[in-house]
């Protein structure tokens, strides 16, 4: 009965526009997750045009991690900066300016013509993703009643992963590796996603008409304004001027890092990690467009006949050299074979075996076999320069869907998909992730909820980079990797605004929610090197081990909660 009490006690005073506040500040910042999660899947296939087709895959992967740095510097400037504005102007007026900002240059990323202008849209996006988090958060904090808080501060956090799954929906609808059509206008899927993005901005009308500023906000403000305090708002001087708020700021600063460092450094390349799985693999069964049942030759339109078709009659030398090297056996049924039968899993294996062997194999290109194949810019320029390793496999992959290109399952838009389907299962992960953070923290302690998370981030981070290798891994694996890393950032919400008093919250949160990104924002780049320098010690796996070194940064946050105060059940501190 107790324990009831205390969970309606929860919502006691929670008025209508409280919850108008949560819903819209929530947005604002759901909308920017979203924007953040376009970016993440589209950001490989953006370096591959943007760097031309000559780019090795390591050099794009590195590429896409410095554009990731850039977003978080952006992002760490402009939580600094709209954290002070947000002090001193106000927060809804910081929350308008922040949304035009990270979807309007979102927009404009999809007009880039080199990596150059694409990192600085990306800088500036940052901007605005900085300073929408510091003062929706603060707008929370500071007008809803104190027994609702956390679950307020929490709930927005944990809407944030809907944001992510919107992203990753988007991206299922317009495909960033595929060209597509966007309004009659033919255009590369990654650029068509970026101009979805310009659309949250339309949340600025309810921001307007609906919200007003805090009290607590407007007092502050206003004694500061008619000289009765000679301390100023939000200045970042006050976090380290003396104690408890200089100890609670490098406790903000020490939690923050190790979440931050761990979810963009090492989460977000989970495409990436998909990336690496399923691109180098040989081609399986379901790669096969098999024969539809009860149709013949003459059904399919020349030269777009099924493998098997292609295989048995043998009319262009490519197809010619594969039947060559499969045994007499299976030559001599693939002659026999009547196209209005499906075809047998050993049938079926028995035609991978050839196509395998040439795939893992050297690159197999020979102007003999592609005789009136058009293989695309891109392949030609591939075929130019010197392939080995992955790339090659990646190139003789390229080749094979070129001559086969009807009978042989795309591999980047299944690997498309699974990436799509794979972050859309992490964020529902994220957002479970989020919910039990709060639960814990609002029921047991803060302290306690941010140990436990911790401590399975690490383990789970580990695990899940080591041993994600199919499809059906990155099913079951990624939101698992989800709940823990997001979970901390539910954290972050519940706890950071609980550290500072009304003069500089804006300021405090802003500074440990973003300053740390300051030290996060080589991680993806230092990801990217630390594989590439694995990669010339013969590692087998070097982005895999690079992914699970990064993956210590969490102890860093467990060493941290030795100083963290407990704040559960307590008011938001007030200067003495």
């Amino acid at each position: 009965m107790e324990q009831l009490a205390r969970q309606q006690s929860i919502f006691e005073g929670v008025t209508r526009y409280h919850w108008m506040v949560l819903i819209i500040a929530s947005c604002g910042w759901l909308f920017d997750c979203m924007d953040q999660r376009i970016f993440i899947l589209a950001r490989f296939p953006a370096m591959e045009e943007l760097l031309g087709a000559e780019a090795a895959r390591e050099t794009i992967m590195n590429y896409g991690g410095w554009s990731t740095t850039f977003l978080i510097l952006g992002w760490a400037t402009g939580g600094i900066i709209f954290g002070m504005m947000s002090d001193k102007i106000g927060r809804v007026k910081t929350m308008i300016a922040t949304l035009l900002i990270y979807s309007g240059f979102t927009g404009l990323s999809a007009l880039s013509i080199s990596w150059v202008d694409f990192f600085i849209y990306r800088f500036l996006v940052g901007l605005g993703v900085g300073g929408m988090f510091g003062a929706a958060t603060t707008l929370i904090a500071e007008t809803v009643p104190s027994n609702f808080r956390s679950v307020a501060l929490g709930s927005l956090q944990a809407l944030s992963a809907t944001g992510n799954i919107l992203g990753s929906y988007i991206s299922k609808w317009i495909e960033p590796e595929l060209m597509v059509s966007f309004f009659g206008i033919s255009m590369s899927g990654w650029r068509a996603i970026f101009l979805v993005g310009i659309l949250p901005s339309l949340l600025v009308i309810p921001i307007i008409t609906i919200l007003r500023e805090p009290e607590a906000w407007k007092k502050a403000k206003e004694t500061a304004d008619r000289g009765e305090s000679t301390k100023q708002m939000g200045t970042i001087s006050d976090l380290f001027k003396k104690n408890p708020w200089r100890r609670h700021t490098m406790v903000g600063l020490g939690l923050g890092v190790a979440g931050m460092i761990g979810l963009w450094g090492i989460g977000f390349f989970s495409p990436e990690l998909i990336e690496t799985a399923l691109s180098d693999k040989p081609l399986i069964v379901e790669d096969l467009v098999q024969v539809e049942e009860g149709k013949k030759v003459a059904d399919y339109p020349a030269g777009s006949y099924p493998l098997v078709i292609r295989l048995r009659d043998a009319q262009d030398p490519f197809s010619q050299r594969v039947k060559e090297q499969l045994p007499e056996a299976d030559r001599q049924w693939l002659s026999e074979y009547n196209e209005t039968v499906a075809l047998s899993v050993e049938q079926k294996m028995a035609l991978l075996d050839p196509l395998n062997t040439m795939l893992m194999g050297d690159c197999i290109y020979q102007p003999e076999l592609f005789v009136n194949i058009e293989l695309t810019e891109q392949t030609q320029n591939r075929v130019a320069i010197l392939q080995e390793g992955p790339d090659l496999v990646r190139l003789n992959r390229a080749l094979l869907e070129q001559v086969y290109p009807d009978e042989i399952r795309k591999i980047k838009k299944y690997v498309s998909d699974v990436k799509s389907n794979g972050t859309m299962l992490q964020d529902v992960g994220s957002f479970f992730g989020m919910v039990a953070f709060t639960l814990i923290a609002t029921l047991l302690s803060r302290r306690l909820a941010f140990l436990i998370s911790f401590i399975l981030c690490l383990v789970v981070t580990i695990f899940v980079y080591n041993s994600l290798n199919s499809e059906f891994d990155a099913y079951w694996m990624l939101p698992m990797m989800g709940f823990c890393q997001l979970a901390l950032f539910a954290g972050y919400s519940i706890y950071f605004p609980e550290l500072f008093p009304t003069r500089f919250r804006g300021t405090g949160v802003g500074f440990c929610y973003n300053t740390v990104r300051y030290l996060a924002a080589p991680a993806p780049g230092i990801l990217g090197s630390l594989g590439a320098a694995l990669a010339t010690m013969n590692f087998s796996a070097p982005f895999r081990v690079a992914a699970m070194i990064m993956a210590s940064i969490y102890v860093l946050g467990m060493v941290a909660l030795i100083w963290a105060p407990e704040t559960k059940d307590k008011p938001l501190p007030e200067e003495v």
